[in-house]
């Protein structure tokens, strides 16, 4: 288990447990020091700076006291925001009828797609492009993505 996967491990049912959402999380930096980024959600109503810091400090209290971290760290906790990065396939469920952007691999080469998320099923995307056609997109060929903000006229 890589360390991203064991600090995932070692907090996820807490920050459940304060009654939010673990979305996601990314590790940067040197092998001495590190950033561990953080992203809550919820689904009543928006993340504050109040709930940033009510997990902050669950979050220090458990990984200051757990014995794989052979690191420096500073720690961030933040909200996915409009534009969110989805770090899991099944995220995208929630967010069907809404823009996204998608990088994905296609006959071997690198593509990215904006469009509107159509389906959001086991193993595949569906998204359509901007002149109407579909695209589908594999969980093996998907590389990343993230939610494009559009304002309601």
């Amino acid at each position: 288990m890589d360390i991203k996967e064991r600090v995932k491990t070692a907090i996820e049912k807490d920050i459940i447990s304060l009654g939010y959402i673990f979305w996601g999380l990314e590790i940067s930096g040197s092998s001495r020091s590190k950033l561990i980024r953080l992203y809550i959600d919820n689904n009543d109503t928006s993340i504050n700076l109040s709930d940033c810091e009510k997990v902050s400090n669950q979050t220090m209290e458990i990984l200051n006291n757990s014995d794989f971290l052979d690191f420096s760290f500073r720690l961030e906790v933040s909200s996915p925001g409009i534009d969110r990065t989805f770090f899991d396939f099944n995220q995208h469920k929630a967010f069907l009828g809404n823009q996204v952007e998608i990088k994905f691999m296609k006959e071997n080469t690198k593509q990215t797609l904006r469009g509107k998320l159509i389906k959001a099923e086991d193993g595949f995307l569906e998204v359509k492009k901007h002149n109407e056609d579909l695209e589908k997109i594999s969980s093996s060929n998907y590389l990343s993505s993230k939610l494009i903000y559009m304002e309601q006229a």
